[in-house]
């Protein structure tokens, strides 16, 4: 789980959207903490940007606030509307 202090602590490690990400959203989650969608135009792409964007920059301190380990759910995109 992650807190709404912590997304914007990550967000703000970013401050614009990754190439691959097409669309990203956040806000407080139905049991406490934080969720945030994010489209990558590919599996691939996200992984990419979590090993190599996301990770490190959690493993440099950005820790408070969390009660547990982010939890990732992936799934395929059938229709994206804009």
């Amino acid at each position: 789980m992650i807190s709404r202090f912590n997304f914007l602590l990550i967000l703000a490690s970013f401050y614009t959207l990754p190439e691959s990400q097409i669309y990203h959203s956040a806000g407080p989650g139905a049991s406490g903490g934080w969720t945030i969608i994010a489209i990558h135009d590919s599996m691939k792409s996200w992984e990419r940007f979590r090993e190599e964007v996301l990770g490190p920059a959690m493993a440099k301190g950005i820790t408070v606030g969390f009660t547990s380990s982010p939890q990732e759910l992936t799934f395929e995109v059938d229709t994206h509307l804009t």
